[in-house]
């Protein structure tokens, strides 16, 4: 499943203000958000970018890239200057190593037939890998099943298929098909880098050389659909009871001290609280390619960060706050509009927020910008 500014912005759209309000008072009425809290004022880094899907900090220096324009930027010692633009026009997940001599990043044209990641090191050639030819010739999800796995019998023959199908351009039950849209990296300390494939459903390894193989497969996303819930969906009605296993949606991947990995889930279907906060935190273990869920219940779970202590810290775009995990307990750290980005590095917490864009015939048009803000733990 793709994930576009497009898309995203009707998710948040359709959250309403009390809804997520409500879904924040809920969760954490005990909780201290930074912006709050006496002594954690914000320090806006950048109040003009548009969609900062990823982000990287080295040293001083904030790196982030604006997938509406295609650019990667840094921030450094106040300045914001733009590094280099994608060889496609979205760019998306960013990770920076060696003091910013060696950095990748993920890059899409519109309809994901061509994705990359670009290794540049200063003084030597880019290494791009082929992320779509990969996907395209492995297809690592494609032993998935997803939509309708059970329920839903009592529907007249090719009435889900004919829903489906208008609806969402699927049918109602289908395999894990070719889609490649490379969304977050995160250098594995071995000279390779994990990519999040949010259209694969997977997290990729690409070596220094350029070449891709799987680590491991996200699984599908089950859901057993209520009565309402099929109504909300506008669905009929011989769907209630039925199952249905959404696709997983990677969002974010990021290493930990042990060299576990951590990945953030949307998952995919409707974004907004119609079938409840879905998205997930896993761990992936890249050596035996296990898969482990280790939270769940965000609403749009759209990036996440690792602290040195060990604290998890996610976007959840759709519930306007940032989460943070530890010992299996959450509590809210940051509350801000359209949060789409996290990252974090000592008693420092920065995160982006998605610009206020709407689409109309004469195309995108910014109503208010998105912001880099740094928070302090």
């Amino acid at each position: 499943m793709t994930i576009t500014i497009r898309a995203i912005t009707a998710a948040v759209a359709a959250c309403t203000t009390a809804t997520a309000l409500a879904a924040v008072t809920a969760a954490d009425a005990s909780a201290h958000p930074l912006g709050s809290a006496p002594g954690h004022s914000p320090k806006v880094l950048n109040s003009k970018v548009i969609a900062p899907f990823g982000m990287s900090v080295s040293g001083q220096d904030v790196w982030y890239t604006d997938g509406f324009v295609g650019t990667v930027n840094k921030i450094s010692k106040g300045k914001d200057t733009v590094v280099t633009t994608g060889p496609q026009s979205e760019v998306a997940g960013i990770d920076v190593i060696q003091g910013g001599r060696t950095f990748a990043f993920t890059s899409s044209n519109d309809d994901h037939s061509a994705t990359t990641l670009t290794i540049r090191t200063q003084g030597r050639p880019d290494v791009v890998a082929d992320l779509s030819g990969y996907e395209s010739r492995a297809n690592p999800d494609g032993g998935a099943t997803y939509g309708v796995v059970s329920g839903g019998t009592s529907c007249a023959p090719g009435e889900l298929d004919a829903f489906f199908q208008n609806a969402f351009q699927l049918p109602a039950t289908y395999r894990g098909h070719v889609d490649s849209h490379p969304y977050a990296v995160a250098y594995l300390g071995d000279g390779s880098w994990a990519v999040a494939d949010a259209g694969g459903n997977d997290v990729l390894r690409v070596d220094r050389h350029g070449h891709v193989s799987t680590i491991a497969v996200l699984p599908p996303q089950p859901v057993t659909l209520s009565a309402a819930q099929v109504a909300g969906l506008g669905a009929p009605s011989c769907l209630a009871g039925a199952t249905y296993n959404f696709e997983a949606v990677p969002t974010d991947v990021e290493r930990g001290e042990d060299g576990r990995l951590w990945v953030s889930t949307l998952p995919g279907g409707p974004e907004d609280p119609s079938l409840g906060a879905r998205g997930s935190v896993y761990t992936v273990n890249p050596w035996k390619h296990s898969v482990n869920r280790v939270a769940t219940g965000f609403l749009g779970a759209t990036d996440l960060a690792v602290g040195d202590d060990g604290s998890v810290y996610v976007a959840e775009l759709f519930a306007g706050k940032v989460t943070r995990l530890k010992h299996g307990r959450t509590s809210t750290v940051v509350t801000t509009e359209r949060p789409l980005s996290v990252e974090v590095k000592g008693r420092s917490l920065y995160v982006g927020t998605l610009a206020d864009v709407s689409f109309g015939p004469s195309g995108p048009v910014v109503n208010a910008p998105g912001s880099i803000t740094r928070y302090r733990l």
